[in-house]
């Protein structure tokens, strides 16, 4: 089966290790899929993309209104002549719909929702997914609470959650060396939250922070790390005293050993607006952590409250100090969640079975089964959405 892929970019975040993940899992020993990825920047965050036996090609837009992308994209797809079109973004499921006026290949799979907010027409990414879903033939999403909040029409309406490989896991840095090399020594009593995530206005770390200078300043054995970058964290540092920072709590920045880190963490930490599926909870749940997450969106389907973690409310920093201090002074109870949510990744959420719903959908929805796709609109309607 040849299965075209296109991306808005390659950098790192949810979406995008999905797709890699599935990527991966296509192109073992023994599959038989031939895999074209196209990104419309040139920005590749992950450096292993080089090595997968696919073909990759770039294709820069030169405006936000950059025509020429059609007419690529449409070569492509006369060249490669792929059984399936598998959108992975917002501008690249807008492009596909435009291409397809000229090539009508209903097999148009549109993955733009990996979120699970409230939105309205007024929202970029909620429009673009309205206009490009009559040219799809399925829209998928990673959170039953996705589809219901952008509204999918049921007939087209897919819910795949996330996978995750647990091979990664596997021989990883010893933990007594992670302990130094981020501690400066052995870890001893200390209880280590962490939360992975960008520093951007879709992740809550001003609430974090209030819990963790709180729960820090009357605990000497609390510890935070703080794992990932962006444009607000020099802003979210200024909101730490200065003999908790890299005392008790450690900005980490861009790591590329999140397994081997969690190793030495004792509790996961997610605490933002709204989640689809997130892929740092999951894997918390795979290093067998209990997790703290907010109750919002597509973390409901993930993290069982008290089963798996607890969830908190939005900017109750108070909630996440009340449940890490139960963690702290429970080690029972934290080692049991922890384990819950390691058996529900390897039920409900491994990557073998990500990989099998989604070669289901191409089964049945593959070009060889594609029906007209009805309802289309002209391509000047598609670019109202782009600015």
């Amino acid at each position: 089966m040849k299965i075209l892929m296109v991306i808005d970019s390659i950098v790192k975040g949810g979406r995008e290790r999905r797709m890699l993940e599935l990527v991966k899992a296509l192109t073992r020993p023994g599959q038989d899929y031939s895999i074209y990825l196209v990104s419309l920047t040139n920005v590749i965050e992950y450096d292993y993309v080089h090595q997968l036996p696919i073909k990759l090609e770039i294709i820069e837009r030169r405006s936000k209104k950059d025509l020429s992308v059609i007419f690529k994209l449409r070569k492509i797809i006369k060249t490669f002549e792929p059984d399936v079109i598998h959108s992975w973004g917002s501008m690249s499921s807008v492009y596909l719909s435009m291409v397809n006026l000229f090539t009508r290949n209903s097999s148009f799979i549109n993955s733009t929702i990996a979120d699970a907010y409230s939105w309205n027409v007024f929202n970029r990414l909620y429009l673009r997914t309205k206009l490009t879903a009559p040219f799809s033939r399925v829209i998928l999403a990673n959170s039953q609470a996705g589809l219901k909040n952008y509204k999918v029409p049921r007939h087209k309406a897919v819910c795949i959650y996330n996978g995750i490989d647990l091979s990664r896991f596997r021989n990883l840095v010893p933990a007594d060396q992670m302990e130094r090399k981020l501690l400066g020594e052995p870890k001893g009593n200390s209880f280590i939250g962490a939360m992975v995530g960008a520093f951007e206005d879709r992740k809550d770390y001003d609430t974090l922070i209030k819990a963790a200078v709180k729960l820090c300043l009357f605990n000497r054995r609390a510890v935070f790390f703080l794992i990932g970058e962006g444009s607000l964290m020099n802003s979210i540092k200024q909101q730490v005293p200065g003999e908790l920072l890299n005392s008790q709590i450690y900005f980490l920045g861009s790591r590329n050993d999140i397994e081997s880190i969690l190793q030495i963490v004792d509790v996961g930490l997610l605490i933002t607006p709204c989640e689809g599926i997130s892929n740092s909870i999951m894997e918390y749940m795979a290093s067998g952590k209990p997790v703290i997450a907010s109750r919002e969106g597509g973390t409901q389907e993930l993290v069982v409250d008290g089963e798996t973690g607890f969830l908190v409310d939005q900017k109750r920093a108070d909630q996440i100090v009340e449940k890490m201090d139960l963690l702290m002074k429970n080690p029972g109870l934290a080692k049991a969640m922890g384990q819950n949510g390691l058996q529900r990744i390897k039920k409900q959420f491994d990557i073998s079975k990500m990989t099998e719903r989604y070669i289901e959908v191409y089964n049945k929805y593959g070009r060889w089964n594609a029906r007209p796709v009805k309802e289309a609109q002209p391509a000047s309607y598609f670019l109202k959405s782009t600015n």
